[in-house]
This record gives C-alpha cells, sequence and structure tokens, in this order.
C-alpha cells in the first residue's frame, strides 16, 4: 500500500477518503461525542429498550447510543450500518471483541425512527437477536428515538412470531439405496462412498413429491439444513442415512416449499459452522454470503460457482469470495468460450429478494438467463469480485488515479484474478471480450480500470458513479479522462436524477461529455442513459441491468 496513508482512529485511510470524513462527505466512523452522566431511558409510552442498546437523553432531542452484539466467537469484525449512516457496511466499526464476547460501539442520534444491523466480518448482515422490533420482510431492527411507534408506520411484529415450517417428506429410492449401500459398507470408506454418490447427484436432488439435501462430513457431530427465505430463516434437523456413517439427509415437500430459496448447512463438529454446500448445483449469495440455491439442474439455467476466500497474492488486500456465473450449456461442450464480465461488489449481483439495505440483489443470473435464452445477447461468464469491509479504500482512486501500478485492487483484478479465470474457465480472453461493470464506487473503478488497462478491459459499465463523493470542482477521475490516450474501449454510464447528490449527475454528464470531445462516439462505442428520479439504490442498478447487458454482449 502506499504511504499516502494517514492515522484515524486507529486505522489508515488515504488523504482523500480523510479529507471527506472531515468535512462531513460521509458517514463518520466512529463516534467522537463524548458520554454524558444523563440518565437511561425508554421509547416514549413504550416498554425499556432491548438489552443490546444503551440509550442516553443527551437533551436537544439528541441520543447517545450504545450498540451490543455477540456473535458467535469465529467472528473478527462486526460494523453497525443503518439508515443513520446509509447503510454503509464499513463506515461503523464495533469495538471487540470484549471480555464477555461482545462488539459495541457508541453514536449519537437525533430524534427519530432509525434502522439498523449488524455486518459481521464485512459481508454477512445481521438483525439484533435481542430486539423484537423489526420490518417486515427484510427484518431490518427499528429503533424509536424521543418518539413513539407510528401506528400508520411499516408494521413491526415480535421476532418469536410463528414460523411455517415445510412438511418433511420420504427420501426417495435413489437415497434410501445410498443408505443401504452405507450399512454395507465398512464405517472407513463411507466418505469415499458417499462422496462418489453425491459428485453424480448435484445438491438438492428434485424427486417427484420430495427435495433432498445429502451432505458428507466426518468431523460433524450433527448437522442442520438453514433455508434463506424472505426475511427469515428456518432451520431443519438432518438424521443420518446409516448408523455411525458422516453422512446426514432431509427431504422436504417439494410442493410446501417456496420460491427464490437459498440454503446453507449449520454443522457441528468442535464449533458450530455455517458451510456452503460443495455439491451444490448452483450457489448464490444471501446476506452478503454465499449459498446454495434451490433450483433443479437444468441446461436451459445457468448456475454459479464460488471460489471462497481468494488470496490477494501480494497486493496486501483481504482475502474475498469469487462468484462465477457460467451460462446455459457451459457444461454440454467442452470447446466453445466466452467473453467475459467482472462485476465489483460481486455479492450484490445476484437473485437475492432482500439483501442489500432491503432492495435486493441485481438478479444477474436470472436476467442473464432470460437474455440467453431469447438469444438477445450471446452466452457470456461473468465473474462477481466479492467486497470486502476496505471496500471504500480499495475502489478510490487511489495515491495516483492516473497510476495503475499504485492501484492494490486493480493490480489483483489484472495480475491475479483475470489470469486465474481465463485458467480455470473456458473464457476469451481477449480485451475485446472482457468487460468490467460495477455501481457508486464501483462504478468509479470500472472507468478507471478501462481507461488504465485498455489492454485487459475492452468494454465498462459505471452505473451510477459516484463522482458526488468529490464534488464537481475536484473530480480525481477527470484527470484520467482528459490526459489518457484515446484508447478502444466501450462505455456504458447510467445515472439517475433522485435522491441525495442527485445521484451524480452532474459529475456523470461531465465526464461523458468530456469522452465525446475526445472522440467517442454515442451509439458506437459510448452510450449515456440518464433516468429521471432514479435513485443511488439496487433497485435501479437491477432495472437498467438489461440494458447494459444487452449493449455489452448483444448478439
Amino acid at each position: 500500500m502506499s504511504s499516502n496513508r494517514v492515522p484515524w482512529k486507529g486505522r489508515r485511510y488515504p488523504g482523500w477518503l480523510r479529507v471527506l470524513l472531515l468535512f462531513g462527505l460521509l458517514p463518520p466512523l466512529t463516534s467522537c461525542r463524548k458520554e454524558r452522566p444523563h440518565e437511561s431511558v425508554r421509547e416514549a409510552g413504550g416498554p425499556a429498550f432491548p438489552s443490546s442498546l444503551d440509550v442516553v437523553d443527551l437533551g436537544g432531542r439528541q441520543y447517545q447510543v450504545t450498540f451490543r452484539y455477540r456473535p458467535d466467537p469465529s467472528v473478527e469484525s462486526v460494523h453497525l450500518a443503518g439508515t443513520f449512516n446509509g447503510w454503509d457496511p464499513s463506515s461503523q466499526r464495533m469495538d471487540g471483541p470484549n471480555g464477555d464476547g461482545t462488539f459495541r460501539t457508541t453514536v449519537v442520534l437525533a430524534a427519530g425512527r432509525h434502522e439498523y444491523k449488524f455486518v459481521v466480518d464485512g459481508r454477512d448482515w445481521r438483525t439484533d437477536p435481542e430486539n423484537p422490533v423489526r420490518t417486515d420482510g427484510y427484518a431490518n431492527a427499528i429503533l424509536h428515538l424521543g418518539v413513539p411507534s407510528a401506528p400508520g408506520g411499516p408494521r413491526a411484529h415480535p421476532a418469536d412470531r410463528p414460523v411455517e415450517m415445510v412438511p418433511l417428506a420420504a427420501h426417495p429410492a435413489g437415497v434410501r439405496e445410498l443408505g443401504q449401500l452405507l450399512l454395507q459398507t465398512d464405517a472407513g470408506a463411507a466418505v469415499e462412498v458417499a462422496e462418489t454418490w453425491l459428485r453424480g447427484h448435484p445438491m438438492p436432488l428434485f424427486s417427484e413429491n420430495a427435495v433432498t439435501w445429502v451432505y458428507c462430513d466426518p468431523a460433524a457431530v450433527a448437522v442442520g439444513l438453514s433455508m434463506a427465505e424472505v426475511g427469515r430463516r428456518t432451520g431443519y434437523p438432518m438424521d443420518r442415512l446409516a448408523p455411525e456413517r458422516p453422512v446426514w439427509a432431509v427431504s422436504l415437500d417439494r410442493l410446501r416449499l417456496g420460491d427464490r430459496l437459498a440454503y446453507t448447512y449449520e454443522v457441528t463438529s468442535d464449533r458450530l459452522r455455517r458451510v456452503l454446500d460443495p455439491h451444490a448445483w448452483s450457489a448464490t449469495s444471501r446476506s452478503g454470503s454465499p449459498a446454495g440455491l434451490v433450483v433443479e439442474a437444468s441446461p436451459d439455467r445457468g448456475r454459479i460457482e464460488v471460489i471462497a476466500n481468494l488470496e490477494a497474492d501480494e497486493t496486501g488486500l483481504t482475502p474475498r469470495d469469487i462468484y462465477v456465473y457460467l451460462p446455459p450449456g457451459y457444461d454440454a461442450t467442452e470447446t466453445d468460450r466466452y467473453p467475459a464480465l467482472y462485476l465489483h461488489d460481486g455479492q450484490n449481483c445476484w437473485d437475492d429478494p432482500v439483501e442489500p439495505f432491503g432492495h435486493g440483489g441485481w438478479a444477474l443470473n436470472l436476467q442473464a438467463d432470460e437474455l440467453i435464452r431469447t438469444r438477445a445477447v450471446a452466452p457470456f461468464i461473468a465473474v462477481g469480485v466479492g467486497n470486502t469491509a476496505d471496500r471504500m479504500v480499495e475502489y478510490g482512486p487511489g495515491p495516483d488515479v492516473r497510476s495503475a501500478d499504485r492501484h492494490p485492487y486493480l493490480q489483483f483484478l489484472v495480475h491475479t484474478l483475470k489470469p486465474q479465470i481465463d485458467r480455470r474457465y473456458r473464457t476469451r480472453p481477449e480485451a475485446a471480450s472482457t468487460a468490467i461493470m460495477g455501481s457508486s464506487m464501483g462504478g468509479l473503478v470500472s472507468l478507471q480500470a478501462a481507461l488504465l488497462h485498455p489492454e485487459v478491459f475492452g468494454q465498462a459499465g459505471c452505473l451510477s458513479p459516484s463522482f458526488v463523493v468529490f464534488g464537481a470542482e475536484n473530480n480525481p477521475y477527470m484527470s484520467v479522462v482528459e490526459h489518457t490516450e484515446r484508447v478502444a474501449v466501450r462505455f456504458y454510464f447510467y445515472n439517475g436524477t433522485g435522491g441525495r447528490g442527485a445521484d451524480g449527475a452532474a459529475g456523470t454528464r461531465r465526464v461523458v461529455e468530456t469522452l465525446r470531445r475526445r472522440g467517442w462516439r454515442d451509439g458506437k462505442d459510448l452510450v449515456h442513459h440518464e433516468v429521471e428520479g432514479a435513485e443511488h439504490n439496487e433497485r435501479a442498478w437491477r432495472e437498467e441491468l438489461d440494458a447494459v447487458l444487452r449493449y455489452l454482449f448483444g448478439a
């Protein structure tokens, strides 16, 4: 990392980000308001605050709130995100773990209604288990300060409301036969037998009346199926298929299962672990973490593989999950090669109906399947690069916005990730067949990547690039646009005009106009689409995705 780092509240950030924090252009990293000896308060007209919160009335309709959260002992970091900091998953780091295993942080909030969640290890969004008042669907915890709960507002409900479970079903014949085979097999050979069977039966297994999950783990002493539904999780214990054999299974009534489901295994060994099914036919993401997709294997549907915790070699970056979408028909041939699209914030790109921030994901896998099926676009591979708690620094301009060599994240993409993807999957590696795309800060780093590495990325999608972060007159990216040689890159720019900062519309217009002056031609190698009133969120980007994919990969 560059020496252009400065200390800030125990962490190191580049100078540009520190300036933004100093002038209040980003949510604060920590609260520096000193504690005052006031009495703790409770919600007006309501019960005491949950045990995870300490609230102190500072006067002037200001409240000091201490948030506490105790996760699994394996958790390394927790951040607080909510309506009060723009749902930024990295701005409010919680101190800990303390001696009792809790993480805590203190902020000062104005009177009103606030929603929040805890972000675990930079990717897993969790509600407050001690706060029973939550929004429907998204399960964001709700905090009212100095105001009563509004009966006309979003309906809240206790966390322990009755949950409808899917009935169990009988195992299909093939699974019962596996159980008999395990009974006849020596215990030492049971793992090999089960793994061989699983390689030929991608999970989950769909039969006429049941959907079945089979999992093998010689270190496990108990296994459960954790199902992610809209706004909640349900759990189902799994039973051993044969006594003293490390193979577990559960079957659920196929007709009673809902849509848009995902799952993980809750595995108890020396500790409780949440495990992605290694035999899932397709993965996806839920609450920012990999999960198996509850979908029947089909050659007409694309699937997603996960490369877990990919190391960033010598860049010093945090390891991250990589999601790889393989188009319909990919497994039917060993010779066809495909263009590739690299996406930032990779855990937000798929079919999560809720996260991030209640807007849902981009549903790229669903949209790509349909566009490929109708031959509106050529089949392509999509590589979702998971973000980390250091997202703002990694996606920022770096110490020299015009130097790719001094930008660790771009170095990771170009010299570590892309070579691995090209070796592992049947890509067309040339620049003309390689695109990069992102939203917000991801839109900025996509612009920077394409201009500094045109030999790698021949196309770029820049959705709602966050030029507003730097201001109209201090936009460092204009230096790249104005001074980099005219390169053979096709650009797609999108922005709305709604919300705070008007979605950075002015900055996007300025960049697009500069590109025009430098020789880019509308409709040929440049598109700028502006949607009046659209805001800066995943819902807007999901709605724009169809047009972007048609431009990048139109058949």
